[in-house]
């Protein structure tokens, strides 16, 4: 990927930063006036200031605290920037202690009658809760919000966790105007820096040494001194992430610092090294994260797997059992992690868990079962991707059955999906296999199969202009996946509703759905239908883009470049047949041409064929992608082969009246 370097160019641009008052209330007239950024004229919100400060507290009893002071100031332009008028602050628990959030500070600034005019925030705009037995969150929800406001909000998180430094952020979806960032760590704890390799952004940090001298308050003195190692930057106008369409996670590509601890040193002790290889970073979640212990309990369910499984012996089918009476005993409660928080009995016999309980316990089911299964240690796409060997890198795991036919990833928490099928929450680049013998192995996580989609359109066009129809969907695959999620649980009168959305002036019939509770077979979706103002009657000719709704109208890729790799869910094939009887009286005066394109050696493939036979007409289109990511250097090549797609798709039969 192209890297670019802005240094000169903040430096140009940040001209004048110095001359604002950054400290905290002193917001001036001039940025509550301001009405859209000088840089991004777009952008709905802007972080007019932005300071974190992490830093270690020493107590001559606890030790040493990990601290970290964030100031935020914030512009509101629009209205849809009042969603940064709300502030959620994660933070960490333990079943043995806690990080806390203190010193909370807020204000929101409005000009009235050309006066500059405060709100506080007070407690009831202050709520916490407890997102699950690990993490908690304080939300700030700042008052008298408008078009125009300033909001800035300062706060202390304060971390007994002091071996783990949360990952810096340098950029943000909209723009920082000036960003301070200050980390220093006792030389007892070193700490290696990562940046994030994937962001087109570099940002200098600077590296520096202080020393640091604690005076003992106990009552034989004392005096404690060591050096720091100090990281900064000092930046102004950081850009904005940019959102893509066909982007796996968009902070993947966003600029940030990643903290690993290798070893510490403290005074008269050994020193104890944090660094692991991937090896010891599987051994350790085997035996510590509790994996050990839940893949071998099977006394529990025992009974109903022997009772399940009677008379089954091909082992493919087995699993299928396991892993649907799984799927509809136990309901995943919304909480990631890859350990099990109530652990597979409590989750098997209350009927619900997390994900580390129940994929945990299909791994334990489908082992009693006789197949060679084991867990697989996976990082979300919100969780980006693990850069460095360590436990921190993961929160989520599936089970994966090894077999002479490959591997076969499985995820129980997903009501909608087979055997062989993840959630796209879990298809994120690759995860760890942990086997009971002690090895471990990268495994891609990324669909092999291709999914399809096939329509067949079928119409005639009335006397009266109005196109009568039946539409037939065939989803396969993760096709059939995403759309038992989007479709399955609703009222017929919402399917209706849904289908129509984005068709024109249509009325639909016999709505019809097949399939949706067999997982693993293909959903059928049919329905008939009546469009009217779906052709243009201009003089005595018709024209009749043939495939009205089902075609794509514009092209997804507009940009003249392209700063992040184009991912596509999953390998897939989406054909469309459209058969259409013109009325009598009338015959093609103009007809698309038939095409075939192909990209990257047949990578990507598009399909464009046209026949007519009397008033009969076929055309069929074809979209083929056997890869799923394409680099930015890639991008135009994309580009133009969509802009063939848009074309074909929305060109338009001419049909004239016979003589």
């Amino acid at each position: 990927m192209q890297k670019f370097y802005f240094l000169a160019a903040l430096m140009l641009l940040g001209i004048g930063a110095g001359a604002q008052d950054f400290r905290f209330g002193k917001v001036s007239p001039e940025e509550v006036e301001e009405e859209f950024h000088p840089q991004d004229n777009e952008a709905d919100a802007a972080i007019l200031y932005r300071s974190q400060n992490v830093y270690y507290e020493y107590n001559d009893h606890t030790g040493f605290t990990l601290v970290t002071d964030i100031h935020e100031r914030i512009k509101i332009y629009t209205k849809e920037g009042f969603d940064w008028a709300t502030k959620e602050i994660s933070y960490y628990q333990n079943s043995k202690d806690k990080e806390k959030v203190t010193s909370i500070k807020a204000y929101t600034y409005n000009l009235k009658d050309g006066k500059l005019i405060d709100e506080k925030l007070k407690n009831n705009g202050i709520f916490q809760e407890e997102v699950s037995d690990y993490r908690l969150t304080t939300k700030l929800t700042m008052p008298a919000v408008q078009e125009g406001s300033v909001i800035e909000y300062k706060y202390t998180l304060r971390s007994p966790f002091v071996t783990s430094i949360d990952d810096t952020p340098l950029q943000s979806t909209i723009p920082i105007n000036r960003l301070e960032v200050k980390i220093s760590i006792p030389e007892y704890l070193v700490f290696r820096k990562y940046p994030n390799t994937k962001s087109p952004l570099i940002i200098p940090v600077d590296e520096s040494s202080k020393p640091f001298v604690h005076m003992s308050g106990s009552r034989s003195g004392g005096r404690l001194e060591f050096n720091q190692n100090v990281y900064e930057v000092n930046t102004n106008n950081v850009p904005a992430l940019k959102n893509e369409d066909y982007v796996d996670y968009l902070h993947n590509y966003a600029a940030f610092l990643k903290w690993e601890l290798t070893y510490t040193k403290f005074p008269n002790s050994m020193i104890e090294n944090y660094s692991h290889d991937w090896e010891g970073v599987a051994k350790s979640i085997f035996s510590d994260g509790g994996f050990q212990k839940e893949v071998s309990r099977d006394g529990f369910f025992k009974k109903d797997l022997d009772k399940l499984l009677e008379g089954v012996n091909p082992q493919m089918e087995r699993a299928e059992l396991v892993f649907n009476f799984l799927r509809n005993k136990v309901k995943w409660n919304g909480y990631y992690g890859f350990t099990a928080e109530s652990g597979g009995k409590t989750a098997f016999n209350k009927g619900e868990g997390n994900v580390g309980d129940i994929n945990l316990l299909l791994t334990a089911m489908l082992k009693y079962a006789g197949l060679k299964v084991n867990p697989v240690v996976v990082s979300t796409r919100s969780n980006g991707i693990p850069i460095y060997p360590t436990r921190k890198g993961f929160n989520y795991v599936i089970a994966a059955i090894e077999s002479g036919n490959g591997m076969i990833l499985l995820d129980a928490t997903d009501p909608h999906a087979a055997m062989g099928e993840l959630p796209a929450r879990a298809r994120n680049w690759q995860g760890r296999i942990i086997r009971e013998d002690g090895t471990s192995a990268w495994v891609n996580l990324n669909p092999q199969l291709q999914s399809q989609e096939r329509s067949v359109l079928s119409y005639e066009l009335g006397e009266d202009m109005v196109l009568r129809g039946k539409s037939v969907n065939l989803h396969n695959g993760l096709f059939a996946r995403n759309y038992r999620e989007n479709f399955g649980g609703l009222t017929e009168q919402s399917l209706i509703v849904n289908i129509e959305k984005g068709k024109g002036n249509i009325i639909l019939s016999e709505v019809k759905q097949e399939n949706l509770k067999a997982i693993g077979t293909d959903v059928k979706e049919t329905y008939g239908f009546e469009l009217s103002q779906g052709v243009d009657v201009i003089q005595d000719k018709i024209y009749l883009k043939p495939f009205i709704f089902k075609g794509l109208s514009e092209n997804p890729f507009k940009a003249e470049e392209r700063k992040y790799p184009i991912f596509f869910d999953f390998p897939m094939l989406k054909n469309t047949t459209v058969n259409i009887l013109i009325p009598e009286g009338f015959e093609v005066e103009a007809m698309p041409e038939s095409i075939i394109t192909r990209i990257n050696d047949g990578e990507g493939e598009f399909k464009f064929l046209v026949s007519q036979n009397g008033r009969f007409l076929r055309l069929e289109s074809e979209f083929d992608i056997k890869k799923i990511i394409f680099l930015p250097d890639q991008y135009n090549i994309l580009k133009e082969f969509y802009a063939q797609m848009v074309e074909k798709q929305t060109e338009a039969i001419v049909l004239k009246k016979t003589i």
